[in-house]
C-alpha cells in the first residue's frame, strides 16, 4: 500500500544501493542475517524496557531488510532460497518483538498474541493463495504498516495496548480481503 508507492519512488536509490553493497562483496543473505541479529536485539530491548534503543535497532533491522531485496536484484542473486530466508527471518522478528512486549508487560500478552495469530494467519493465506494459483499479499495492513505502529506505540508506550489491538483487527481484516479476492480468483 502507502509502502509499495515509497518502494516504487525509491527504486533508483535501491538499484543503485544494491549494486553498491553486492560491489562489496555483501550478498542478500548477509544482510537478511544481519536483519536477523538487529530484530534479535531489538527484541531484547523491548523485553527490558529500552524503547529508544529497539526504536533504532528496529529501524536498521527493516533497513537491512530493504537493502538484501536491492542487493539480490542489482546482482541477479534472487534465489528461491534467498526468498524463504528473507520471509522466516522477517516473521520471526515480527513474532519475537510481540513476544518482547508480553515480556517486558504480561497486560500486553493477549493484544500480543491476537496481532501474532492474526499476522501469521494473513501470511498463511497470501502463501497458500500463491502457491494455488491465487494472489498473495494486499490488504489494508501488511508488515511495514505494523512495524510503524510498533515504533509509535514503542515511542508512546500507554498507547501500546490499543495499537496491539488495532494491528490485531486490522490484520484480522486483511485476512478477509485476501480470502475474499482468492476465493473470486480460485473458486
Amino acid at each position: 500500500m502507502f509502502t509499495d508507492n515509497l518502494r516504487k519512488k525509491f527504486s533508483s536509490v535501491s538499484l543503485a544501493a544494491g549494486k553498491t553493497l553486492g560491489g562489496m562483496g555483501l550478498t542478500p543473505n548477509h544482510l537478511t542475517s544481519l536483519c536477523l541479529i538487529f530484530g534479535l536485539g531489538a527484541s531484547y530491548a523491548i523485553s527490558q524496557g529500552m524503547f529508544y534503543l529497539a526504536i533504532i535497532l528496529l529501524l536498521v533491522s527493516g533497513v537491512m531488510d530493504f537493502l538484501d531485496g536491492s542487493v539480490a536484484r542489482a546482482c541477479n542473486k534472487e534465489t528461491k532460497f534467498g526468498g524463504l530466508f528473507d520471509s522466516t527471518v522477517d516473521k520471526l522478528t515480527e513474532i519475537l518483538i510481540y513476544i518482547a512486549l508480553g515480556l517486558y508487560d504480561p497486560s500486553l500478552l493477549l493484544g500480543s498474541c491476537l496481532a501474532i495469530s492474526t499476522f501469521m494467519l494473513s501470511s498463511y493465506i497470501s502463501k497458500h493463495a500463491k502457491a494455488s494459483g491465487g494472489k498473495g499479499g494486499g490488504g489494508i495492513i501488511e508488515r511495514k504498516e505494523r512495524i510503524i505502529l510498533l515504533v509509535f506505540g514503542m515511542m508512546f508506550i500507554q498507547y501500546m495496548p490499543y495499537i496491539l489491538y488495532f494491528i490485531a483487527a486490522f490484520s484480522f481484516i486483511t485476512c478477509l480481503q485476501r480470502f475474499y479476492r482468492n476465493y473470486r480468483l480460485l473458486k
